[in-house]
């Protein structure tokens, strides 16, 4: 059984996620808080979640703050961000401050469920409309960091490794670099083993992690 807690102000959005969350027999909400603040004021070493749902926007102590503090006081407590703003500076303060993903609340249940799954094996969870975007702040903001990443592989599988990141199938892929499917298979297959990950999810979630480290 996973335990789970939620920073959420917003009453009304704390209980559609509470929903959705019930939906599966593996997680257990132990808690519910409505600020940073409360979460530290709730939290016990003895009896810790595995993972936190944490807010962003909230009075006397924001998400952002609240998971910066957490990840100092308790780093193995993961926490996975889920919040109704998509803005640029947000996202990367949240990464920066120790988040391991970033979900927007119209997440479906079933999304939501296996992003906390994801987030505890390691992996790295985002709303489709919100991935590429976070990439590109994040390389903005540390090229060395890209270079760090990527310099194992070639230029072409950097460049498939790149619209990988970004959301795109193999055919959209391969209609952007003027290849066949198969060479983009290939290449991936390549990425693959130097990057040494079994897939294309695990390759995204590991250049990230490496970015924000």
């Amino acid at each position: 059984m996973i335990n789970v807690g939620l920073v959420e102000d917003n009453l009304l959005l704390a209980q559609g996620i509470k929903e959705k969350l019930a939906l599966s027999d593996d997680l257990t909400l132990n808690f519910h808080v409505h600020d940073g603040k409360a979460l530290f004021d709730y939290l016990e070493p003895d009896n810790l979640p595995e993972i936190i749902l944490m807010d962003i926007e909230m009075d006397t102590m924001d998400g952002i703050t609240a998971t910066r503090e957490l990840k100092r006081r308790f780093p193995t407590i993961k926490v996975l961000m889920i919040t109704v703003l998509d803005d640029d500076d947000k996202l990367f303060e949240a990464f920066k401050a120790g988040a391991s993903g970033y979900l927007l609340k119209d997440v479906k249940p079933a999304r939501l469920i296996n992003a906390i799954s994801e987030t505890l094996d390691g992996g790295i969870p985002m709303s489709p409309t919100i991935a590429s975007k976070a990439l590109d702040l994040l390389l903005q903001n540390d090229t060395s960091k890209q270079k760090n990443v990527t310099a194992q592989l070639s230029p072409r599988e950097n460049d498939v490794l790149d619209l990988l990141v970004k959301g795109m199938s193999v055919r959209q892929i391969s209609d952007t670099l003027f290849v066949s499917e198969k060479t983009v298979r290939k290449h991936l297959e390549h990425i693959y083993q130097k990057l040494q990950v079994k897939g294309s999810r695990e390759a995204i979630a590991k250049f990230v992690k490496r970015l924000v480290k």
